[in-house]
């Protein structure tokens, strides 16, 4: 396999020096220092740039740290901190490289360390220079303000477990990108795009429950029951087909022993004690992408909650506990950037409108829609 590749594994045995990613160990004088490959130029994120203060303050001393730990002593550290001290001037940095020997914890220190974490919920506004307002103080005064030390939700919400840290906004390179992709895709010939997916494969089209898109992914939908008294609907989410979706709400309107699976099920069966006839139709709200490691964020269940929240007229079977569930449940899903994805929808980019309207949402409409019963999901 090798071969056929052009591939070779070459072995080197009884060296005495090596070198491993950034480090050089030397087993004869039994010392180590830093590496760097010739060609390889330290390059730094400038301190005139529109990045988080937190995030320049931090560059030079990571890199001071990062190079006391491979060093074994100071000699060898100013010895090879000279690249490092030039990329950094370049930079816009006047920090002076120092060796700091990194400390050794105790192990009785270590054992008796507090190990317990808080439950943190993050805030991550989008950092910009031309924001004049101090968000931080804001964000801290709202939480102040909306839970004070009487409120109920206090040990929930306070300064120890609600936390704000800027998030880097798109750079130039980004925005472009994002443009030409947007431009290309649009003046791409039918021949070149790709072929479009299957939306339906119902036997009987006309009984598609979607009228033709029961396969569509990473949906917000609504289902609507309609009997001769009242009409209610309900508002779920899938981030698979929802065709599966609709499969399992079908396997809780047929078995009693799923009767109380969701809400929209308890209102059927309810409607079947009273022997009501009722009919039930769906259609899609929204599209938003499901949970992703990179942003560390579900849209889809963000928008799901800003219909719940914001248009209570198109979920009057959702519960408002469900909310505060998911808050409990999954921590940083429903965090204070859950209304980001409504934000986008609604066209509002400003930097300061969007973080305003955030803390809004969390600090101001989440304890209107929470009523007594709702605070035994926390215990309280």
């Amino acid at each position: 396999m090798f071969t056929k590749n052009n591939l070779r594994i070459t072995i080197e045995a009884n060296k005495k020096v090596v070198n491993f990613l950034d480090v050089t160990l030397d087993l004869t004088t039994e010392k180590f220092k830093p590496y760097l490959k010739p060609t390889t130029t330290p390059l730094y994120v400038h301190s005139k740039s529109n990045h988080p203060p937190c995030i320049k303050k931090n560059i030079p001393e990571a890199i001071n740290k990062r190079l006391s730990e491979i060093s074994s002593d100071e000699e060898t550290f100013k010895k090879a901190r000279a690249p490092y001290q030039e990329a950094l001037q370049k930079s816009g940095y006047s920090y002076t490289l120092k060796f700091t020997p990194p400390q050794q914890q105790s192990p009785e220190s270590a054992t008796s360390k507090r190990k317990r974490q808080r439950n943190i919920i993050w805030f991550n506004p989008p950092f910009s220079k031309n924001v004049q307002t101090n968000i931080g103080r804001e964000f801290r005064n709202l939480i102040e303000n909306c839970f004070p030390p009487n409120h109920r939700l206090r040990k929930l919400f306070n300064k120890n477990n609600v936390k704000l840290s800027y998030s880097c906004s798109p750079n130039i390179k980004q925005i472009i990108d994002r443009h030409n992709k947007t431009i290309l895709k649009q003046n791409t010939t039918p021949d070149e795009k790709t072929p479009t997916p299957k939306l339906c494969n119902c036997r009987e089209p006309n009984k598609c429950p979607l009228t033709g898109q029961c396969l569509v992914k990473e949906v917000v939908y609504q289902a609507t029951i309609t009997t001769a008294e009242s009409k209610e609907t309900y508002v779920g989410l899938t981030a698979t087909e929802f065709k599966t979706r609709w499969r399992n709400h079908q396997m809780s309107f047929k078995h009693e022993g799923k009767r109380n699976d969701t809400e929209l099920s308890k209102h059927l069966w309810r409607l079947k004690d009273e022997k009501k006839n009722f009919a039930i139709s769906w259609k899609i709200l929204a599209k938003a992408k499901s949970y992703s490691n990179l942003t560390k964020r579900c849209n889809l269940c963000n928008t799901e909650k800003f219909y719940i929240l914001y248009k209570p007229d198109m979920a009057t079977l959702n519960r408002r506990n469900e909310l505060v569930y998911q808050l409990a449940g999954t921590g940083a899903s429903f965090s204070l950037n859950s209304i980001a994805s409504s934000m986008t929808n609604h066209k509002l980019t400003h930097v300061y409108y969007y973080c305003c309207l955030s803390l809004n949402f969390v600090t101001i409409m989440l304890p209107m829609y929470l009523i007594p019963s709702d605070y035994s999901v926390y215990g309280i």
